[in-house]
């Protein structure tokens, strides 16, 4: 595998690849499609099908999949770069037009593989070899950019958290297309960059994970987060969601 030591790359794919026997799904029937970056080279270490394609590009590559095979399971990997800079147009239709897939963006908040340049989602400040005073951009965020493409799941996780695997397998049985966040360190050029939401004595306080038709709980449950209202609640159960 040629990702770096300590990578969350790693952690990600085994989270994939504890999920892929639960969904039931044939490898001959499961494709992975990914553009450029670290995060995709991700295809060549699932025994499934899979394409390697362009920076940016494998939203398309993946619709032409899907259109012409619908039978296929298809997952898109991707990063902050690929998807939301060069490919963000892509991924921006890929989402509008709903397509059903899953895809995986990994989000470190640089470019990894071509040596820590700022991405699309690095913070205000970041130091880099082409920000050396740091980025003074606004970063994207990426669950707010999917959610105005129209999205009609958006999720998020970590890395190297336990309920990973749990968020994947919600995101599969979305019938459309799935849009699924994931914060992965770059532990070469963007180390930590997550640590103050992420380190264990920190996380009960600052995590909370949702579940459908639980109460919005964390801090061992000791603190709530105020929940959708009644009527916006209702208005969505009630929306008509296009599907292809």
């Amino acid at each position: 595998m040629r990702w770096c030591p300590g990578c969350g790359d790693y952690a990600v794919l085994k989270a994939v690849q504890r999920t892929m026997p639960d969904l039931g799904v044939a490898r001959e029937k499961t494709v992975f499609v990914s553009g450029i970056g670290c995060s995709s080279r991700f295809p060549y270490y699932m025994a499934s099908y899979g394409f390697h394609t362009i920076h940016g590009r494998a939203p398309a590559v993946a619709t032409g999949i899907k259109l012409a095979t619908p039978e296929l399971d298809v997952w898109i990997i991707t990063g902050d770069g690929d998807a939301l800079s060069i490919g963000g147009n892509h991924t921006m239709h890929v989402l509008r037009r709903n397509l059903d897939c899953q895809i995986l963006l990994f989000n470190n908040q640089i470019y990894g593989l071509t040596k820590g340049q700022y991405s699309p989602t690095s913070r205000v400040g970041t130091r880099s070899p082409s920000t050396p005073f740091g980025s003074v951009d606004r970063p994207v965020t990426p669950c707010m950019f999917a959610l105005g493409s129209g999205a009609r799941f958006i999720a998020r996780g970590i890395d190297v958290h336990k309920a990973l695997p749990d968020v994947l397998k919600a995101a599969h049985a979305h019938r459309g297309a799935s849009f699924v966040e994931i914060y992965q360190n770059c532990v070469v050029y963007n180390d930590d960059v997550f640590a103050s939401f992420t380190e264990r004595d920190v996380a009960t306080e600052k995590q909370l994970w949702l579940k459908a038709g639980e109460k919005m709980l964390f801090a061992g449950g000791t603190k709530a987060s105020r929940s959708m209202s009644s009527a916006w609640r209702s208005r969505w159960s009630k929306a008509t969601i296009p599907r292809c």
